[in-house]
């Protein structure tokens, strides 16, 4: 019989690690029971994991249950880059890599479009804010680019990057995406500046990506707003006492 381990740090789902009798390990997702709320597609999640691991991006999968959010993989290991950043001379060009190999993937069927995916959000909070119909309005007005559409992982944050190499993990926002959004997200939350998502960009295109020009900027203020929403959310659910931590972070960038 296996030995289960809980690990802490997921936010959304609940996390093991199976020690077997033989002393193989392994990594089983057991997901958050309401993932359309979060903007989670399951069937999507594992189309994109099946190409990633194919295209050696992730750990080896030994069993999924889409329909149940249940996923096992081969355990990892190597730090996350959470836990062991690397430096960004040496993060920057192994993520253009990622991004490179990733957008090569078939295209999914299910879009995350930045206003349709916020007003998901959005549509969940049984009370609003008195202050964010004010500080979403300037946003709400503008335009972003829509010009084009790749497979997209939408959340290579730290976390979810194992080793040098990196292994991904965590597809369950996978979809398809403006690759702008994915560097603008990436940008915030590994705490990069514009010149670096400019270094990645370049990095990106000498990798051989896909994308000429991913125009990243515009979807700055989109990763804020959208990462603020969900906050709200997770509040509203009473989960997670740090979560205003969060809401105050994502509020004082928009204003």
């Amino acid at each position: 019989m296996a030995t289960e381990l809980p690990l802490s740090g997921g936010l959304t789902n609940r996390n093991t690690r199976l020690r077997l009798p033989d002393g193989r390990e392994a990594f089983l997702r057991q997901g958050h029971p309401a993932p359309a709320s979060l903007g989670i597609d399951r069937a999507v999640e594992w189309q994109l994991y099946r190409q990633a691991a194919a295209a050696g991006l992730s750990p080896a999968c030994h069993y999924a249950d889409p329909a149940r959010g249940l996923l096992l993989i081969e355990w990892c290991a190597e730090p996350s880059w959470a836990e062991a950043p690397p430096p960004p001379a040496q993060a920057i060009p192994a993520l253009a890599r990622v991004l490179a190999v990733q957008h090569r993937f078939a295209v999914p069927p299910v879009q995350m479009a930045v206003r349709a995916h916020a007003a998901r959000y959005r549509r969940q909070l049984a009370v609003l804010p008195s202050w964010l119909s004010a500080l979403e309005r300037p946003l709400l007005a503008s335009r972003e680019p829509d010009e084009c559409w790749l497979a997209c992982h939408h959340d290579l944050s730290p976390a979810n990057l194992l080793g040098p190499r990196p292994w991904v993990v965590d597809w369950e926002y996978g979809a398809a995406g403006h690759p702008g959004f994915e560097l603008a997200s990436i940008l915030r939350t590994h705490g990069w500046s514009e010149e670096e998502g400019d270094a990645l960009e370049a990095c990106y295109r000498a990798a051989g990506g896909s994308c000429f020009e991913l125009n990243f900027r515009p979807f700055l203020p989109w990763v804020d707003y959208i990462a603020l929403l969900w906050a709200l959310v997770r509040r509203g659910e009473g989960e997670d006492p740090a979560i205003e931590a969060w809401i105050a972070r994502y509020r004082q960038r928009l204003e």
